[in-house]
């Protein structure tokens, strides 16, 4: 009788053993499928709709659960990356990126260029950039990098020239050999631009702070003419670029699923500049 009971009891002791098993490989299993959530940083305009159209659904194939977490200026996203805050963001060129990175001492690179929609030149007092009068107000970038790039983006009108000793990627409105029509400045931080059209002759904006704002590329008085090294891009920490993420993000950008998205006449997208590698 207690062969057989010790008998019974192993038995019942292994197929109680076994269930435990099974379950917690269940549980394992489960989990396993649990999407992981990947933060993305953006600011206002189209970045974090192209973001959620084109990019986060077949992320979502993947196992990813996406959140894009907006920011009203150009520091916080930087900033927040470097501290861990978000995975990734989405929102800057490569020469904004190197300049703010150097400044604040951050380790952030990008991965992967993007379709960008260049600055513009607006106005709601004129129709062309012929019509800008002698000694009007345009409102530009007060961070050094747009600046810059607001100063190129002026002499492309044929309005400036920019003093040929002035290394184009530091040029300001008091860098300048000619300036025909003695326009003057006002220096305001670029989300708040489009606002400012109602006091000034002309704004140059960025492409996603005025989409975002309501104005169509399409009406500008002048649209960038974009440069090597002012195409947006994704920016990852330097030490997450051989992450799974990061290369199932390349594999996404570089899908057909996201250029039929970023091609389709009907989305914003399809007149952005589109990288070279697209």
């Amino acid at each position: 009788m207690k062969t057989k009971s010790v008998v019974k009891f192993t038995a019942l002791l292994f197929a109680s053993l076994a269930l435990t098993t099974a379950l917690v490989g269940c549980s394992k299993k489960e989990d396993s499928k649990a999407p992981t959530l990947l933060k993305v940083g953006v600011c206002a305009g189209p970045y974090g709709d192209m973001f959620v159209q084109a990019i986060a659904p077949s992320l979502k194939e993947k196992g990813y659960a996406v959140e894009i977490v907006e920011f009203s200026d150009y520091v916080q996203p930087n900033k927040a990356l470097s501290d861990g805050e978000i995975n990734l963001n989405m929102f800057q060129h490569s020469t904004y990126l190197k300049n703010f990175s150097a400044e604040y001492k951050l380790d952030l690179k990008h991965i992967v260029r993007i379709p960008t929609a260049g600055m513009g030149i607006f106005s709601e007092k004129f129709k062309s950039i012929d019509e800008l009068p002698e000694g009007a107000t345009i409102a530009i970038p007060n961070d050094v990098t747009n600046l810059a790039r607001t100063m190129r983006v002026l002499e492309q009108t044929g309005l400036v020239k920019i003093d040929e000793k002035t290394n184009p990627a530091q040029a300001t409105q008091y860098t300048l050999s000619s300036n025909p029509k003695n326009l003057k400045f006002v220096e305001i931080e670029a989300p708040q631009l489009p606002r400012s059209l109602e006091s000034v002759d002309a704004a140059v904006i960025n492409g996603n702070f005025a989409i975002s704002a309501g104005l169509k590329l399409s009406s500008a008085l002048f649209n960038e003419q974009l440069q090597e090294g002012y195409i947006n891009g994704i920016a990852v920490r330097t030490s997450d670029q051989d992450a799974q993420f990061v290369k199932d993000i390349l594999s996404v950008v570089h899908s057909d699923a996201f250029r039929k998205v970023i091609n389709d006449p009907n989305n914003q997208y399809s007149s952005f500049y589109k990288p070279k590698d697209f």
